[in-house]
């Protein structure tokens, strides 16, 4: 995106970067002394090559941690497309651009309560003031970047592609 791009067709190999683990050390026995400390070395006459590196297996990889928030199922995604296509058809986006934030929310949260109670979809409270902020965020904000926004202790967020998102927390 920022450098010069190549005649590769975009099919680079990217290597995965991996910390090496540090070697483990033998502590000395408890009455020996370590001679490379009390000698001096001998000034080399030939340029002396460096010292040949180990092969270090990594350690293995720490399991993915858990998403804070749990994955949503395609019937929680196909419910929140129908509201949101009804919601579109219903409400005029000229007129709610006119409204300050906090009444253009409770607009849509008025109008999703309506749209849920015509479908009669079966939803629990919680679901449905998920389904609500989602809807909220989609529409008013950022849609699914409205949370990591919402947080101060996040310094920069980086997304490549709808499953690819990085964030720098401070």
């Amino acid at each position: 995106m920022f450098g010069k791009r190549g005649s590769d067709d975009g099919n680079r190999f990217t290597p995965e970067f991996r910390q090496p683990a540090p070697a483990p050390v033998a502590p000395p026995a408890a009455g020996s002394v370590d001679t490379a400390v009390l000698t001096r070395p001998a000034a080399p006459s030939a340029p002396v090559a460096p010292p040949a590196r180990r092969a270090v297996e990594a350690p293995p990889l720490a399991p993915e941690p858990k998403r804070a928030q749990r994955e949503k199922s395609e019937t929680y995604y196909d419910t929140k497309s129908q509201v949101f296509s009804a919601l579109i058809d219903t409400i005029d986006l000229s007129q709610l651009s006119k409204l300050d934030p906090e009444s253009a929310r409770e607009e849509i949260r008025d109008i999703v309560n309506d749209i849920i109670a015509i479908k009669n979809f079966a939803m629990t409270i919680a679901e449905q003031e998920e389904l609500l902020e989602d809807i909220c965020n989609d529409v008013l904000g950022y849609g699914p970047l409205e949370p990591l926004l919402a947080r101060d202790d996040i310094a920069d967020i980086m997304v490549n592609g709808s499953r690819n998102v990085y964030i720098e927390v401070n």
